[in-house]
Formats: C-alpha cells, sequence, structure tokens
C-alpha cells in the first residue's frame, strides 16, 4: 500500500482533518514518519519553507511525491466554501505542476470575468512579503525598487501585514496592477485590471505581462485570460472534495 505523511500544521484543524481522510480515501495509508520514502508514497505539505523544504527534497530524490498546500488564489473562503491551492512539487501560484483536465471544471463554476479595462488612473503595485521557499519569495524591498524603476505607481500594503482596504475597493480606480505573484494580482484579473508580473513562474504568466516588457501595452486577451482560469481550476480544491479523496486521486 503507498503511503502518505501529512506536515500540515494545525493537527486538530478542519484542514488537516480534510487530508487525513482524503489521503485515506485515495487509498493511502498515513503514517507518522517515513525515513525511506519510495515511488508510490507521498508528503503532504503547506508551502515548502523551513525543515519542510528538506523533507520535500528527500521524498523527489526517492521517486515519491510532494503535494504543496498553499492559500487559494481566488480566496480561503470563495463561494462560501473553503478552498486550497495544490499542486504537486512547488506552490500553485508559482512553478507547482498543475494537472490540467481541460475547460469543464471552470466552466462548471459559472464565474464571470469582467471585461479588461482600458481606462483608469492608477498603477498599483502589489506589495509581497517576502516570505516562503527561495524560489517563491519576493527580493527584499521588491515593490519599493520596482516604483523607483518605473517611476511612478502606488504601493498596496500586503494585507497579511497591514490592515488593507478590500481588494475590489482599492482597486476601483486602478488601470493595471504589478505583483511578483499574488493571490491579489489573479482576483484583479478576473476583475479586468490588467496584470504585470515579475515571477517567471507565475501562474496566470499567459494571461498578464512580463515586467521586463515595461514600458509596452499590458495583454488584455480574453482568450488567454479564460485559457489561464480554465487551466487554474485544476490547483483550486475545495475541502469536500480533499476530505472524499478527489482532489488527492486527481493528482497522485
Amino acid at each position: 500500500m503507498r503511503r502518505a505523511l501529512n506536515l500540515l500544521r494545525h493537527r486538530h484543524g478542519a484542514r488537516f482533518e480534510s487530508f487525513q481522510a482524503g489521503l485515506k480515501a485515495a487509498g493511502f495509508q498515513v503514517v507518522d514518519r517515513l525515513a525511506r520514502p519510495e515511488p508510490g508514497d507521498v508528503a503532504v505539505m503547506w508551502n515548502r519553507y523551513g525543515g519542510v523544504d528538506e523533507q520535500a527534497w528527500h521524498f523527489r530524490r526517492n521517486g515519491a511525491a510532494v503535494l504543496v498546500v498553499e492559500n487559494a488564489p481566488l480566496g480561503n473562503d470563495w463561494r462560501g466554501q473553503h478552498w486550497c491551492s495544490l499542486a504537486l512539487t512547488h506552490v500553485a501560484m508559482t512553478g507547482g505542476e498543475i494537472r490540467d483536465g481541460g475547460p469543464q471544471r471552470w466552466d462548471s463554476w459559472g464565474v464571470e470575468l469582467l471585461p479588461f479595462r482600458t481606462g483608469g488612473d492608477e498603477t498599483v503595485i502589489l506589495a509581497q512579503r517576502g516570505i516562503g521557499h527561495s524560489d517563491v519569495a519576493s527580493p527584499n524591498n521588491w515593490a519599493e525598487s520596482v516604483r523607483k524603476r518605473i517611476s511612478c505607481g502606488r504601493i498596496r500594503a500586503h494585507p497579511g501585514m497591514n490592515k488593507a482596504t478590500p481588494l475590489a475597493e482599492d482597486l476601483k480606480n486602478a488601470k493595471q496592477v504589478i505583483t511578483w505573484s499574488s493571490a491579489a494580482a489573479v482576483q484583479a484579473l478576473a476583475m479586468g485590471v490588467p496584470v504585470w508580473n515579475a515571477h517567471p513562474d507565475f501562474v496566470m504568466a499567459s494571461a498578464s505581462q512580463s515586467l521586463s516588457d515595461w514600458p509596452c501595452q499590458p495583454n488584455r486577451s480574453e482568450e488567454l485570460r479564460l485559457d489561464a482560469f480554465r487551466r487554474l481550476a485544476w490547483a483550486m480544491w475545495e475541502l469536500n472534495e480533499i476530505k472524499s479523496g478527489e482532489a488527492i486521486r486527481w493528482l497522485t
């Protein structure tokens, strides 16, 4: 039987318990430690920083899978349910492997993507916390360095560090946003705000514009945006889908 090591925090929380149940439902034997992982085994972890990154490399070197969990890009409580992002090897937002199953998942949700804006007065730079794995975290003072480089823009404080105005209200006059890689930028795209991205593996890179191209016109392709959200849907899983084993079976 394949074995699973659940390294998520808060061992008595709903998220942890959902993964415990889901791993069992997907056919794994859940163990408390796994010194010698083998192909077919899996480690479930939040992000990939600190000691869990060492575990991730240990599992991958031995041919086992690494399932990386993070906050959901459209919000953990999107549509009145509780969501996570889920991808193989790394964080879904920045380079994790998403197993794309086609357009039907996103299309079944009936989400309205607002038309891209062609007006607006502000360029908004989305500040980052600079935490996480070295492949994911933004450089120190990233937002400030971007503003200095492009000689314009208002920096929006990261809501995890300072009290922030709700995103939709804060972007009501935005003509574009600039991100390293963030859920706020994903939500901005859904609102029709064009996005510039600096992380090369940003999950919505195909629907945004690389900051290295500044100051050309931003990406306003409705077709590319829809394709990107259809792919992103396969990285977004509700807790009941995880608990049933559906999400874990899909990815492993």
